[in-house]
């Protein structure tokens, strides 16, 4: 369930005073997601979406989350687009916690993946690339090498072996072995920029098969473009039950290639990558 503040009309309707959106008419908790709390509001102006951010996101990042759609927005890229206050602030406090509100996307997520997906998901991703060449804003990835090797260690730390062994059998040594041949190998002069680093299937909405809408920036940060790449073709190109799908990833390149071509050190690095993101 993804909210973890509760609101009442009050608090709601108290915190639109900060704003030029219309009345309440009514709000909804939206319980897709894991790390904040969002909520469905209907204003007599249109619908929005209220994010509270919680404790795993830092204050820090926040504006770099809001100028990158901010930024994309102007290009044409349908994702949320944040919504200033009266004194054209962007970021407010609900209950002692960060807020934003960004306008509502139409569409739904999609549970049964096609072909066809791919192939605008990664036609999607490539444009998304191409609009944030041109972002000056850097924010490091916290969920890259620096990372894993900081959340290895606590695994070993504070994890007792026996609830590791009972997810898998030497489960910490694979993982080691796997991030030390990671690292070894990996590519420091791939081409960087700002990356979505989280392209789910449950983060891109559809009308009649067709995307209306990318979700859910906040784990957006600057990277390898094409570790975003190896990100969406985990998520997007197996099937139920864990099985590759080559035709859906041949189109998902494909997409990609068609707004963006890979260079060959990047088609190189990839399988590389896409052991990464796993």
């Amino acid at each position: 369930m993804a909210v973890y503040t509760n609101l009442n009309e009050d608090h709601i309707i108290d915190f639109l005073k900060l704003y030029d959106i219309g009345e309440l008419i009514s709000f909804t908790g939206i319980t897709e997601g894991i790390e904040n709390s969002n909520f469905h509001l209907k204003t007599s102006n249109g619908n929005y979406i209220l994010t509270i951010f919680e404790k795993r996101v830092d204050i820090k990042d926040i504006p770099f989350f809001i100028k990158i759609m901010l930024h994309l927005n102007k290009n044409g890229y349908y994702c949320p687009k944040p919504i200033c206050d009266k004194n054209d602030e962007f970021l407010q406090k609900l209950r002692g916690k960060p807020t934003i509100i960004v306008n509502f996307l139409e569409g739904k997520s999609k549970k049964n993946i096609t072909i066809k997906d791919c192939n605008q998901v990664g036609s999607s991703m490539g444009l998304m690339h191409l609009y944030g060449k041109d972002f000056k804003i850097k924010r490091d990835n916290s969920l890259s090498i620096k990372g894993w090797e900081t959340l290895i260690k606590n695994c070993n730390k504070y994890v007792p072996i026996s609830v590791l062994n009972k997810l898998q059998p030497n489960l910490m040594k694979d993982i080691q072995n796997s991030f030390d041949f990671i690292v070894k190998f990996w590519p420091h002069n791939l081409p960087r920029g700002f990356i979505h680093g989280d392209l789910f299937p449950d983060n891109v909405f559809f009308i009649n098969d067709k995307i209306t809408g990318v979700i859910d920036f906040y784990f957006s940060c600057t990277d390898i473009l094409t570790y975003d790449l190896a990100i969406a073709i985990n998520a997007w190109c197996f099937d139920n039950q864990f099985n590759f799908q080559d035709k859906k990833y041949k189109a998902l390149l494909k997409g990609y290639n068609s707004k963006r071509e890979l260079n060959k050190d990047e088609e190189l690095f990839l399988p590389l990558l896409c052991q990464a993101a796993f």
